[in-house]
């Protein structure tokens, strides 16, 4: 978080000790609120640490010395909305690399658990007891009056994510399956990619839910004689926790999975013990930069073999490509493809779909059949033994 400059104030009435005790109570107040409204505990701690630390960092001079800020002073709306602006400004930064100081949804994030902060604060505006705080510091208010938010995904134009059509997917399967291990001579890591990149794209699962699933104990998340899976970090609402959603496993997704639990995951170290999933080469739970950091490569690698892929393709991209196939291939399922993501709001859902025109693509199904692609291959599954490739269902 960045440091902001120095802010001198007026020379204050009190010792900086009783003013710091009354800035800790008020904190504690809105953290006693968010646990009152049954917040999870970690949401709770980033708030915590964010609300402390950012009036720490925050250094004013008076005629006593120098200090932190205090919240009254920011909730103060001409000096307080100047610091706002200054911290997101700070927060947005260009540096030498040619990229922000942090990305827009991280100082979305910040802004909102700070303006949180000072909305509960003008809600319940006491520092003990009934002594309020403008009774002993002065009128406050809400210092984000005015203040524009750092851009969220959903405000940005929706062409900067990128939709595959069910046939760019299966080139892209096809490619990964057949070409790519001779390229990296690492078929365990192939296979383990193979697999990740199909249940995206065939039930639309988020990557950090992907990488948490676990294939042993009694939390395994694959239940093959009922055709599905179930996730336990789905993504929070209203800072509520992970949530637990149980999804369909397509006939491609079951015949991938089951391939990789044989012939893939045993290729890893402590694939025994391990509950995990998707292993790393140390043989624990794969991390989200090396999933991110193996899906870019893929993607270099096939567009210079010449698939047709866009150039800045994210996993999250097959996620939002499975959505707008699914709805392409059923129109009248809009509810349930919602339920399929894991979304609470039909607004979320509709930023995932993009109208392509009803016979403009292939079908997802079509897609599925047992049909040649662009590059010649038929709809094949992953096989590591002898270095040959089964078809699905032979």
């Amino acid at each position: 978080m960045s440091h902001l400059h120095h802010v001198t104030v007026a020379t204050p009435q009190r010792s900086h000790q009783e003013m710091l005790n009354d800035h800790k109570r008020i904190l504690q107040n809105s953290i006693d609120t968010l646990i009152a409204r049954g917040l999870s505990p970690k949401t709770i701690e980033r708030y915590r640490w964010l609300s402390e630390r950012w009036f720490e960092r925050i250094r004013v001079c008076d005629a006593i010395g120098e200090r932190q800020i205090f919240i009254w002073e920011v909730m103060n709306l001409g000096l307080g909305r100047q610091l706002i602006k200054d911290f997101l400004l700070a927060l947005s930064t260009v540096e030498d690399d040619n990229l922000a100081c942090v990305r827009p949804a991280t100082a979305r994030t910040y802004a909102g658990q700070l303006e949180r902060l000072f909305l509960i604060t003008l809600e319940f505006p006491y520092i003990q007891g009934l002594q309020t705080i403008s009774s002993k510091y002065g009128a406050i208010e809400n210092p984000f009056t005015g203040v524009e938010y750092p851009l969220h995904s959903r405000d940005i134009l929706r062409s900067e994510r990128f939709f595959l059509t069910p046939e760019q997917i299966l080139e892209l399967l096809v490619f990964l399956r057949e070409i790519y291990p001779a390229l990296t001579k690492r078929i365990s890591t192939a296979g383990r990619l193979y697999a990740i990149v199909m249940l995206i794209t065939e039930t639309g699962m988020r990557s950090n839910e992907i990488r948490n699933l676990d294939a042993l104990g009694a939390d395994r998340d694959i239940f093959y004689n009922k055709k599905i899976i179930q996730t336990r970090h789905g993504k929070a609402y209203n800072s509520s926790g992970p949530q637990t959603r149980l999804i369909p496993l397509t006939s491609a997704a079951m015949t991938t999975l089951r391939q990789y639990e044989q012939e893939v995951r045993r290729q890893f170290p402590n694939y025994l013990v391990e509950p995990s999933l998707f292993l790393s080469s140390r043989g624990r739970r794969l991390p989200y930069i090396t999933m991110r950091g193996s899906f870019a490569r893929l993607i270099e690698a096939a567009r210079e073999f010449g698939v047709d892929l866009p150039p800045r393709l994210t996993l999250h991209d097959l996620r939002a490509s499975f959505a707008t196939n699914y709805i392409e291939a059923n129109p009248d399922q809009f509810w349930e493809l919602m339920e399929l993501l894991g979304h609470v709001s039909p607004s979320s859902t509709r930023l995932y779909i993009r109208s392509r025109g009803k016979n403009r693509w292939l079908s997802m199904k079509e897609a599925r059949g047992p049909r040649l692609g662009k590059s010649g291959f038929s709809a094949m599954v992953y096989n590591t033994q002898g270095g040959t490739y089964s078809c699905v269902g032979s």
